[in-house]
């Protein structure tokens, strides 16, 4: 944009039948990079291919299969949701029913009401029906779960994951909302100023860390100051009904075993499972 580089080298493969969110800071270029994919801008230079075809050449033979939701879905206010999703549907050239896709979005009761008198959510789940309408097999969404209230967020997380389960569609997303992140990505990318940090499986993210456990003991208090005496120990805080042990050079059997050596009862020893704030905060600050 001018003299403004928004992505740079961005190199990522994305496997058919998996759901990959593109994280980062405002500014980072996950919104040009989807909308590169959408093909609603060109690239200065680079390639995406979608289908294993050019998108810049042949955007016209893969469009019917793709699914975009920008950031603000704009539709005719004066039309209502159905009409929007009937003139979508004549735009893709495409003979299909608009109600199964208001009704997945859980807008069929109001479809025949005008979008002006629609609320942030309900335009925000017209342009989630809209994205779905074709059925593609590539979906973009960008901050698809803005503006939606907890229990519409679940039902569209379900609605979403069993598309990528069991029909194998591909999706391509930004958030924000990092536990929407947690439960619908299977791969979260991580960029910065338009570059790639990192690339990791969503599992191997939230994995649990042994090094670090809560301990529910008897007497947290006593237990923490005896921990902390003992080199094998990092860091040890009491939090109500517990204390937080971030082990250096030890393994939990070691620290279970010093604690009933010392007389304390142990109620039970957790491993911390890390977050994907602890992910973006590592990778960042790397």
């Amino acid at each position: 944009y001018g003299s403004v580089v928004a992505v740079s080298g961005l190199n990522l493969v994305v496997e058919k039948g998996e759901a990959i969110c593109l994280l980062g800071a405002n500014g980072a270029g996950k919104t040009t990079t989807l909308y590169a994919l959408a093909g609603t801008i060109l690239p200065t230079t680079g390639t995406v291919r979608i289908f294993g075809k050019d998108a810049r050449k042949e955007f016209v033979s893969i469009a019917g299969r793709i699914g975009f939701l920008p950031e603000k879905p704009a539709f005719f206010d004066f039309l209502t949701a159905r009409e929007n999703l009937i003139m979508a549907a004549r735009l893709a050239r495409k003979d299909i029913t608009v109600d199964k896709a208001l009704d997945r979005v859980g807008l069929l009761h109001v479809a025949n009401a005008k979008v002006k008198t629609f609320s942030l959510g309900m335009r925000q789940r017209l342009g989630l029906a809209q994205a779905i309408l074709t059925e593609p097999d590539l979906l973009i969404l960008d901050e698809p779960f803005t503006g939606l209230d907890p229990e519409c967020t679940t039902e569209m997380l379900k609605m979403l994951r069993s598309f990528v389960d069991i029909a194998k569609v591909t999706i391509v997303f930004s958030s924000h909302l990092l536990h929407e992140v947690e439960t619908l990505a299977d791969r979260v990318a991580v960029l910065n100023h338009g570059r790639l940090l990192a690339c990791d499986q969503i599992h191997s993210v939230l994995a649990y860390d042994s090094s670090e456990v809560d301990v529910l003991v008897d007497s947290p208090a006593a237990a923490a100051n005896r921990l902390a005496s003992q080199p094998w120990v990092e860091r040890v805080s009491e939090e109500p009904n517990l204390i937080r042990v971030r082990l250096k050079d030890a393994t939990t059997h070691q620290l279970i075993v010093f604690l009933m050596s010392q007389g304390f009862v142990l109620l039970g020893v957790i491993p911390r499972r890390r977050t994907l704030r602890d992910y973006l905060m590592k990778v960042c600050n790397t």
